[in-house]
């Protein structure tokens, strides 16, 4: 719902009640959310001797006849015949209809000199965006781009991120108060939440990733749409950011089984991430892993000691036996996978999700495996992983999904929407293995490997799954293509990234990383 539209005579009704309080400059409107308080200040006295400000909204079932308006005092009814409710007009959106025209001046200034989308935040009172757990009100503005993606509605805007939290510029999430769609991204369809992420001096690396990502995945598997543009908070230019989709259960994103509040049965679905700040979040139940306590060799020959993995659940639940049952899944799907991998034992879940003997049941481990796990989807992850060299895959924002409801999308432990690079595209992009060996810790000098991905590069038939997908990917030079697609829109950034186009240049050697990381892996995987 467009609340501009909604909301236009309220506008013209606050203005003229404001026409005898001064007015700022153009030059004062990169304060506008002080402003928007200073006004209300300023007008607080018509204000509060008028009835508070709604809208009614009517409409017959057959959705005809014309409506017709009427305003008294600040109160604006809007009637097409029957079936009326109400909506108050919230402060933070008063503020907005109070300096509408000014905002539509500094949106005109921007427009001018940016060729990229805008995203405008406003928040209540000039309020600055800090905290990681409460939301700022505020109203966001999407425009500079086609009139059909215009966009103005009310939501929340917090700070998200772990220790990119932390930064001097700041990643973003958005829920809106309804659902939208930002910018047609995946295919037009709406949602509540959405993320601002920052682009850092390389510029491309989220990019990079998830354009690769939507060419390996082709649809089967869920990964995040994505779009560069311009943001500001109350009128203050903070960047050029990527507008991402929020990793979530929802229809058509991670589209797993949740149960409503009250519901405690166990055959539901799971979005889980392999996370190093499990635990942190008393709102998220989580879950540790300590795979047995084993040491393990990957294909290299390296041996090291697995270390325990924390393992939290996105999705809701609402019962400790729904939280113990993915726990107890987990830990028999990495034993099924195990003993098939490195004993050449067929195992399998008995109907308590107790793990015994396939045999009878499965003639190979590979069937075995192949009947808790969609191998296909990891072989994509591995892919995609090993063009990037993420340092970051065995820590966190790695995740997964499976579903027990009877309208399961993931009947098998599924491998899905990759996230976060900021640990990505280093070292030697030749002559070297990353995601499915054990990693060199750096950094933080943290273990960071993933052994999910370590343990099935040592399964041949595993590798052959790879190969092939590799194969189908290398006939129509689709992967290579991405990267100068993005390299495109790199460059297109150049007028909108203004004294700061050497980005561009440092973007161009994570181009040069992944290409040169294509004609290695050829070597290596074509048939």
């Amino acid at each position: 719902m467009n609340i501009k539209k909604l909301y236009i005579m309220a506008a013209a009704l606050m203005m003229l009640m404001l026409s005898a309080c001064s007015e700022s400059t153009a030059d004062e409107m990169s304060a506008l959310g002080t402003e928007a308080s200073e006004s209300i200040t300023s007008a607080s006295s018509v204000i509060t001797t008028t009835s508070e400000t709604t809208v009614t909204e009517t409409t017959t079932a057959e959705e005809t006849t014309a409506e017709t308006s009427t305003v008294q005092e600040t109160t604006i009814v809007e009637t097409e015949e029957t079936n009326s409710a109400e909506e108050t007009i919230s402060p933070v959106m008063e503020q907005y209809l109070e300096i509408s025209d000014r905002i539509d001046e500094v949106f005109a200034d921007i427009t001018e000199d940016r060729d990229f989308p805008v995203v405008h935040i406003l928040t209540y009172n000039g309020e600055q965006i800090a905290s990681k757990e409460v939301y700022n009100d505020t109203v966001i503005d999407v425009f500079n781009c086609d009139e059909e993606y215009r966009l103005t509605a009310e939501g929340g805007v917090k700070v998200r991120g772990n220790s990119s939290a932390n930064d001097t510029v700041l990643p973003y999430r958005i829920k809106f108060n309804e659902k939208q769609n930002m910018l047609g991204l995946h295919e037009g369809k709406e949602y509540k939440s959405w993320v601002l992420l920052k682009s850092n001096w390389n510029l491309i690396p989220d990019f990079m990733a998830l354009s690769l990502a939507k060419e390996i995945f082709d649809g089967k598997y869920y990964s995040s749409d994505c779009t560069y543009v311009n943001v500001y908070i109350n009128g203050e230019f903070e960047g050029i950011y990527l507008l991402c989709e929020h990793t979530q259960a929802a229809d058509d994103r991670v589209d797993v089984y949740e149960p409503k509040e009250g519901e405690t049965h166990t055959d539901i679905g799971y979005l889980i991430e392999l996370d190093n700040y499990a635990g942190e979040d008393p709102d998220e139940p989580c879950f540790f892993m300590d795979y047995g306590k084993i040491k393990y060799t990957d294909m290299l020959g390296e041996t090291r000691d697995v270390e325990e993995d924390g393992y939290t659940i996105k999705s809701d639940t609402f019962s400790d036996e729904q939280r113990a049952l993915i726990e107890k899944y987990y830990n028999g799907v990495f034993k099924i996978c195990y003993e098939g991998i490195e004993n050449n034992k067929p195992m399998m879940f008995d109907n308590d999700y107790n793990v015994v003997s396939a045999e009878g049941t499965y003639e190979t481990p590979q069937e075995a495996i192949e009947a808790v796990v969609d191998t296909n989807s990891l072989a994509n992850m591995l892919i995609l992983e090993e063009l990037v060299h993420n340092y970051d895959v065995g820590a966190g924002s790695f995740f997964m999904a499976v579903d027990f409801s009877d309208t399961s999308k993931y009947e098998r432990l599924t491998f899905l929407a990759p996230w976060d690079f900021n640990w990505s595209y280093e070292g030697n992009y030749y002559d070297a293995f990353y995601a499915g060996t054990f990693q060199k810790p750096v950094h933080d000098m943290v273990e960071r490997s993933n052994i999910w991905l370590i343990m099935f590069m040592n399964a041949d038939w595993f590798q052959d799954i790879v190969k092939d997908k590799w194969n189908e990917l290398q006939a129509d030079n689709s992967l290579m293509n991405v990267v100068y697609e993005v390299c495109d829109v790199a460059t297109s950034l150049e007028h909108d990234l203004g004294d700061e186009e050497w980005r561009i240049d440092s973007a161009g050697r994570i181009a040069e990383f992944v290409a040169g990381r294509i004609e290695w892996l050829d070597t290596v995987w074509k048939k």
